[in-house]
């Protein structure tokens, strides 16, 4: 059996808000920045993360946890850089912590973006797709 995939689907809260609060809480959080005001930066980009992980499947934003888990631990304990060595073990910890937090919003929207973007281009422009040839008696291959 030969399938195409012709649309991606990792969203979780399908409300049309969602992406528009997120967006409007990067760009808000950027204007923050540059105005020098950073609470309000903060809070803007909080809005924002909270937006993305709302918008994105649970599993996804799982995986993507235990991804930036993974590499925050890494950089900041397993394998730390000349800089972060003379940082307690509590705040090395506590930046793994933020670096997976950090990356985990970050990826799911990097998701949900490549999402809407092969969406785009396999079903509104009809640029082909991905295909999924799948075996119908799901037994081993042919000897």
């Amino acid at each position: 059996m030969n399938y195409k995939i012709r649309r991606i689907d990792p969203y979780w809260m399908k409300n049309p808000v969602i992406p528009v609060v997120a967006l409007v809480g990067v760009a808000a959080g950027l204007a923050l920045v540059n105005a020098g005001q950073p609470v309000p930066a903060i809070i803007s980009g909080a809005v924002a993360g909270v937006a993305i992980l709302l918008a994105t499947q649970p599993a996804v934003t799982a995986v993507m946890a235990v991804l930036g888990l993974l590499g925050g631990l890494t950089t900041f304990v397993f394998f730390p850089r000349p800089e972060v060595v003379a940082m307690s073990a509590l705040m090395r910890a506590l930046s793994a912590l933020l670096f997976s937090v950090f990356y985990m919003v970050l990826m799911d929207g990097v998701v949900l973006f490549v999402a809407v973007l092969y969406n785009l281009f396999a079903g509104a422009v009809g640029l082909g797709g991905l295909s999924l040839d799948l075996d119908a008696d799901g037994g081993e291959g042919e000897a």
